[in-house]
């Protein structure tokens, strides 16, 4: 089973006018793992004191009662169940999952309320693809299996790989649209323009410096690289080259000019939560990524900085919390972060 993750990271940041028909372009992608049942997406904002279900859109012959029975469901969860859509949607150790193993932690008063929801929709296991933010909204994409449908392991890292991309991805809109910008401006998030063989043509804020422009210029390479030849000849390398944030602050995405021309923005997008304990920004950041499960690996990988930086964060926000252990931290956590 193969699928194209790099289509999939591709798909998240292109600039869909509304949220609907950005998750209509992320799922095609998908199309590959689908086994005649299509894929369906929807949002889910985990950043409130209880969960909010937001559009939802299938695409591909999806029967009618999932299309319409996961927002239901999952709307009633939110209402009805938030601990157990917590636990439910939690993503340990992975961000990818499958349905019939994470359905064994909702209580079993809430299992027949679900089997309602999706009574006559053939389904008989599924596979769920969560792009969790620490707070705020998260994506939400099922591909569900008239059939046991194994998925092999590489299959699975890599789609792994893929959902920072669309946290990142999903952040950056919910920011551009708060912005309002004009439809042919630069968001205002924008701290670099750069061509494709990594000429800077315009740097602001922290890419000023002559150290970040070089350091944009190398990262501004190794994305081209990963999406040329590589992502065929060795996807895995293309996804570990292609992160979903670099030094902790930039997302590089792609914008074509109305003559044609690539350009590749070096976009502000650190997941900006809060605490009132004076942590760094870098330590909210990790602190919060391991609150929703993530693993260091995952967390360097999300935040665009290395797997020992991630644990010396965490430890260095432990102390300053007075807690102990990473599962302190989580319990008090649980609920999520406010969000900036």
């Amino acid at each position: 089973m193969k699928v194209d993750c790099m289509g999939i990271i591709e798909a998240g940041y292109t600039s869909a006018a509304t949220e609907k028909e950005w998750m209509a372009t992320v799922l095609e992608p998908f199309e590959p793992l689908a086994r005649g049942m299509g894929a369906t997406a929807g949002i889910i904002d985990f950043g409130e004191a209880r969960p909010k279900v937001g559009d939802w859109v299938s695409r591909g012959p999806v029967p009618t009662q999932l299309s319409t029975g996961f927002p239901r469901m999952y709307a009633f969860l939110a209402q009805e169940h938030a601990d157990a859509l917590r636990a439910l949607l939690c993503p340990i150790p992975s961000v990818v999952c499958w349905g019939t193993e994470r359905a064994r932690l909702l209580p079993a008063a809430v299992i027949p309320d679900i089997i309602g929801f999706l009574k006559g929709s053939g389904m008989k296991d599924s596979l769920g693809i969560l792009s969790a933010e620490p707070s705020g909204p998260s994506l939400l994409v099922v591909v569900p299996y008239a059939e046991d449908v194994p998925v092999p392991p590489r299959t699975l890292r890599q789609l792994t790989r893929a959902t920072a991309h669309l946290c990142s991805a999903l952040r950056l809109r919910r920011r551009a649209s708060a912005a309002a910008t004009a439809a042919d401006a630069l968001p205002p998030d924008v701290e670099a323009v750069l061509d494709p063989s990594g000429k800077v043509h315009h740097a602001q804020g922290g890419a000023e410096g002559k150290g970040a422009r070089a350091s944009l210029t190398e990262i501004v390479k190794r994305v081209e690289h990963a999406r040329g030849r590589l992502r065929h000849t060795d996807p895995d390398e293309a996804l570990a080259i292609w992160q979903a944030l670099f030094d902790g602050r930039w997302s590089v995405v792609e914008r074509t000019e109305s003559d044609g021309r690539r350009l590749l923005l070096a976009r502000r997008n650190p997941p900006g939560v809060l605490d009132p304990k004076a942590l760094t920004q870098g330590e909210r950041d990790a602190l919060a990524c391991a609150a929703r499960g993530h693993s260091n690996k995952y967390i360097g990988f999300l935040l665009g900085v290395a797997t020992s930086t991630v644990s010396s964060r965490l430890e260095s926000a432990l102390r300053k919390l007075g807690l102990t252990s990473r599962r302190e931290a989580i319990e008090m956590l649980s609920g999520g972060v406010p969000s900036a």
